[in-house]
Order: structure tokens, then C-alpha cells, then sequence
């Protein structure tokens, strides 16, 4: 899990080929223009999801996680909190969706949140639990960008 600003997206360089390619469109792309929708940076190997959801109290809330694909989540605007803990520490309420790329966990009470405000952003890898869209305090519309960059085969 990574969790840092806009202004240090370039200290995570040399991770993959496509994590950089990934980095680059946050760094030279205004997502204030985009609507919501999937957006192919490199097919279906690094793209983007453009999302426009409302936060939710954590009891509304799931903890996910993925194994097909690394999860950059930049916040555009709006305010929300995101959740994290290792998936070893939690038991899973619904099994791997190797459609979707996603498994859900019951809440044990437990992990840890981090702020999110508008050019901050969250990476998370396959072992990475988290819990997006939780409120900071009310409830309030926020708009996101998901970049999906895919591992490699054998990597996950």
C-alpha cells in the first residue's frame, strides 16, 4: 500500500513498465475534464475508470481486494477516507470473482484509514484489503479516478 500527493507521483518510477505508464497519464492528463467511464491507457493492460460515486459510513462500507489488477485510486474532489489491512487478517464473505477481479471481506473492526483529499492517492496491491469510499464526516458526492494496471501472469 502507497499512500502519498500528486506532487511525488514520479518517486515511484521504475516499479513496471505499465506502473510507469500509469504515472505518466496521472501526471499529464487533467481528470477534472473526464466524465465518468473507462478510459484505455494501454488496453485492457493499464486504464482508467472515471467515477462519480457518493462516500458512505463504514458500516455501508466493504473491504475488497484484487489479484488481476493493482488499484492507483486518485481523488479528483471531494473528501473521503480509505480503509486498509493485509487480506490474511480478514475472512472473506464473498469468494474471488475472477470476472469482476474482486473479493469481499466481513469489516472485523480493525485496519487502518487514510484521508483522502483532492490530489492524493492510494496504491493497492493483491495483499492490499481496502475499503474505499468511506465518508470524512456527512456523506458527499466525490469524483475519482481508478487506474487498473495489470500484473503479469505469475506476478499475482
Amino acid at each position: 500500500m502507497i499512500y502519498d500527493h500528486r506532487s511525488n507521483l514520479l518517486s515511484y518510477r521504475g516499479l513496471s513498465p505499465l506502473f510507469d505508464l500509469a504515472l505518466r497519464y496521472l501526471e499529464k492528463t487533467d481528470l477534472t475534464t473526464l466524465e465518468a467511464g473507462k478510459y484505455p491507457i494501454d488496453g485492457d493492460s493499464v486504464f482508467v475508470l472515471i467515477q462519480a460515486p457518493c462516500t458512505r459510513s463504514r458500516t455501508e462500507s466493504r473491504w475488497e481486494s484484487h489479484q488481476r489488477y493493482i488499484d492507483i485510486q486518485y481523488l479528483i474532489s471531494g473528501r473521503e477516507q480509505i480503509g486498509f489491512q493485509n487480506t490474511g487478517l480478514l475472512t472473506v464473505e464473498e469468494s474471488y470473482d475472477t470476472d469482476r477481479d474482486i473479493a469481499f471481506y466481513r469489516d472485523n473492526g480493525q485496519g487502518f484509514f487514510v484521508p483522502m483529499v483532492p490530489e492524493s492517492f492510494v496504491v493497492c496491491f493483491p495483499q492490499d484489503a481496502h475499503m474505499p469510499l468511506v465518508c470524512a464526516d456527512t456523506p458527499e458526492p466525490i469524483k475519482k479516478a481508478v487506474i487498473k494496471i495489470k500484473i503479469p501472469e505469475g506476478n499475482s
